[in-house]
């Protein structure tokens, strides 16, 4: 399949300016890379703060809690409001040079999954901290965060597209999110937070609330994830990438024009 054959090609291209972009972002910077720690941290500190002790949750182990569902967001957040302008910041490249637009987008998500890393870092530690429990159901992770990558690739895709023709689309989408993020259950858990049934179904129908669930149900609680749901998260995730990738190969050419 071409859009294989195209990573494969292009993969050194994408690991090298997510380094220089990720050297770029802390060199005029006194804490440099800090700021990739402390951005998070303050954040989580802010709703563990207003949300643990001023309305009392009783989450169990609420920091890492929160700190798993601002990691997933931000990763989310981040990789759709930047693929908006994503043609648009790199068209001194693109108008040189051809390369498969997603190629870029790739290289962006290897910039913020960097740093995603360090706050996994932060959680495990955390989680020594809170003396969490670790079992075998840990392992689910891993399909956790790949359905994860596979749907915030196929959204980002289609921003990155529509980006191109539609100037207004980053406000637009910046309200969107705003009320995703409330929806999401980021400090909160959504099941408890909305009278059922309401609270099982909107964990369900929002991927990212989900799969912050499986995630929480993995690290902390040793449970399982459903697999059948995330399958079903899986094919959708695919169909979208995969429709994705066609819109922009079919329309690639016409990028530069329109910027």
């Amino acid at each position: 399949m071409f859009f294989f054959r195209e990573i494969r090609k292009y993969w050194r291209f994408a690991v090298y300016a997510a380094k220089s972009d990720l050297q770029d972002e802390v060199a005029n910077s006194y804490l440099n890379w800090i700021w990739w720690i402390l951005e998070p941290l303050s954040s989580m500190l802010i709703y563990v703060l207003i949300f643990g002790v001023v309305f009392q949750n009783d989450e169990l182990y609420f920091p890492i809690f929160v700190f798993i569902g601002i990691t997933m967001w931000d990763y989310f957040n981040r990789c759709l409001t930047s693929s908006v302008n994503l043609i648009r910041n790199n068209q001194h490249i693109i108008s040189r040079v051809y390369i498969p637009k997603y190629i870029l987008l790739i290289q962006r998500m290897l910039v913020l999954a960097f740093k995603m890393l360090i706050c996994w870092a932060i959680v495990a530690g955390m989680m020594v901290i809170y003396k969490v429990p670790v079992g075998i159901n840990l392992i689910y992770m891993i399909p956790d965060l790949a359905v994860f990558f596979v749907f915030c690739f196929a959204c980002s895709l289609y921003f990155l597209h529509f980006g191109v023709y539609v100037n207004d689309l980053s406000r637009l989408l910046a309200i969107a999110l705003n009320l995703m993020f409330y929806m999401t259950g980021i400090f909160f858990n959504i099941q408890k937070g909305f009278p059922a049934p309401f609270g099982y179904m909107f964990q369900r129908i929002n991927p990212v609330a989900y799969l912050i669930f499986c995630l929480r149900k993995s690290l902390l609680y040793n449970e399982t994830s459903s697999l059948v749901m995330l399958g079903v998260w899986l094919i959708i995730s695919l169909l979208l990438a995969a429709g994705g990738i066609w819109l922009v190969r079919k329309n690639e050419n016409s990028y530069v024009k329109m910027i």
